[in-house]
């Protein structure tokens, strides 16, 4: 699935490119991933969950939700949502995640970052995490539209240079990521 646009409704188009994949969800974020790709569709808790894994032998699955929140009247406005979710995002109590980050980048999105160890069905993984939002406008007025990216590793692969590099092209992706 090379250069197309795919949304959770399995409208695609777009034509074969060897530069990557041009992905939008939910009319929330476009990306481009690398050439190769698989791209489907899980559903959990009734939400749709984007789920791309890159091409054999490499390992492992980047997933990915997105959600457009209302700021409640006393939160402050959107920008102090965006900035609390961001902050919730990198699990500031939790032990297990580390390597936590909160930015804003130029165009005003915030972009917060962490990861996490963790053991899945009895495997060891290692979780890369990203939280991509923006303020945007939509029928209920303005919103904090965000993307949050999830990349679970065989932990026994962390590390191993071809996924260092993998990631390096994921980072780069997610970091550069449209909010729709």
């Amino acid at each position: 699935m090379a250069d197309e646009t795919y949304s959770p409704g399995g409208q695609r188009s777009g034509q074969g490119s060897e530069q990557g994949s041009d992905i939008g969800w939910a009319d929330t974020v476009r990306f481009r991933l690398p050439a190769g790709w698989a791209v489907d569709v899980e559903e959990h808790e009734g939400q749709p969950v984007g789920t791309f894994r890159p091409p054999p032998p490499a390992a492992g699955v980047l997933r990915l939700v997105t959600d457009r929140v209302v700021p409640r009247p006393d939160s402050g406005g959107t920008a102090a949502t965006l900035q609390e979710m961001a902050l919730r995002f990198v699990r500031p109590q939790d032990q297990r995640a580390g390597d936590r980050t909160v930015d804003s980048r130029a165009d005003g999105a915030v972009i917060a970052q962490a990861m996490m160890r963790t053991e899945e069905d009895g495997r060891a993984e290692t979780h890369y995490l990203w939280l991509v939002g923006a303020e945007r406008a939509d029928a209920a007025g303005a919103v904090a539209a965000v993307a949050m990216f999830s990349f679970a590793l065989p932990d026994l692969m962390d590390g191993d240079e071809s996924c260092a590099e993998m990631l390096g092209r994921i980072d780069d992706a997610i970091r550069n990521a449209e909010i729709l």
